[in-house]
């Protein structure tokens, strides 16, 4: 990971302010779930990257006395991502600092660690809810799809199963009953079972399908969503209009030893039901960062060797920072399906 490029030039504790914030955010998603689902580690070289994969190698087949062995074309795709150049500056005047009486100094340094350490995260979201809040531009796939899709570029059913890795919302209930939830997981994790490879082999082995999932919703569904996976006992639903008396039962999900971790946050609307789930012993995380370059750090103080002209003619001094980086899609976002309601 990159790390800050300090500037022995900061004063009244600027430095050490910003560099502490800037490091506990990025270490703590590092140790985090974002760290599940978007590979941190990516290096760039340049302003714009083409990656590469092969698709699915041939599989056996039977060779037949007298015949040529069976042959089969090993096939690739591309695709490229873009790196960005992000950018903040804070500014005050000179007397602000020698006075130093609002703490203005300390607080927008702080704010602008936080929005450094908090852009792959940004990214992320970005790329799973197909928004452009932060990027200016989305990638697609290496299939030529978004994040989320039915069909690939081609126009074929994605990862070789009707509906790719969208669900739709069974039943119409969307998230309004715990069944309801529980029959869209099961159908998601039946989903992932029944991909294919290209070759018309399954996709994802037992191991990795029984190693947990993590589920990202919005903030308003916790509630819902730990009654579902984790609560022990959940309250039966009575019918309406019936004499049926409130009971509980067990949760087949703690039941059957299932490890589901639930990430609810407040980047996704309150009027978004939708949620997504992601596979965590998957061979590789379905986003990744891609960065150019540490954060730079540049200062202009009064009286110091890095005052340039603006600061020496108007009073004005300031602090800040740029960086560039990017985010893509891993390949192929096999190892995540989103549940639309």
């Amino acid at each position: 990971m990159s790390t800050i490029i300090a500037s022995a030039a900061l004063a009244n504790g600027l430095r050490t302010e910003f560099a502490d914030t800037y490091m506990a955010i990025r270490n703590r998603q590092a140790n985090s779930r974002l760290s599940k689902v978007m590979n941190l580690g990516v290096g760039a070289t340049n302003r714009q990257h083409s990656f590469g994969y092969f698709e699915a190698a041939p599989h056996a087949e039977l060779w037949r006395e007298g015949q040529h062995i069976p042959t089969d074309a090993h096939k690739a795709k591309s695709f490229d991502v873009s790196v960005y150049t992000w950018g903040r500056r804070v500014p005050w005047h000179m007397n602000d600092r020698a006075d130093d009486q609002t703490g203005t100094l300390f607080e927008s340094a702080k704010g602008a660690g936080e929005s450094f350490g908090l852009l792959p995260e940004r990214f992320f979201f970005d790329l799973m809810l197909a928004s452009t809040t932060t990027l200016p531009g989305l990638p697609t796939a290496g299939d030529g799809a978004a994040m989320y899709a039915a069909t690939d570029g081609d126009g074929g059913d994605r990862f070789g199963i009707s509906g790719g890795n969208v669900l739709t919302g069974g039943a119409s209930t969307g998230v309004a009953t715990l069944s309801a939830i529980l029959t869209d997981y099961f159908t998601a994790m039946q989903r992932f079972r029944e991909m294919q490879d290209g070759k018309g082999q399954p996709l994802f082995s037992n191991d990795i399908l029984d190693s947990g999932v993590t589920i990202i919703c919005g903030a308003h569904l916790e509630y819902v969503m730990k009654q579902a996976f984790v609560q022990i006992q959940q309250a039966v639903e009575i019918t309406a209009g019936t004499n049926g008396t409130a009971a509980s039962q067990s949760n087949v999900i703690r039941d059957t030893n299932r490890t589901v971790d639930i990430w609810p946050t407040s980047r996704i609307a309150n009027t978004n039901d939708d949620w997504f789930i992601f596979l965590d012993g998957a061979p590789k995380p379905p986003t990744f960062l891609l960065d150019r370059e540490g954060v730079v750090e540049q200062t202009s103080l009064m009286g110091e060797q890095s005052a340039g002209d603006h600061t020496k003619s108007t009073g004005e001094e300031f602090i800040q920072w740029h960086g560039r980086q990017g985010a893509g899609i891993a390949g192929l976002p096999y190892a995540t399906i989103q549940v639309d309601n």
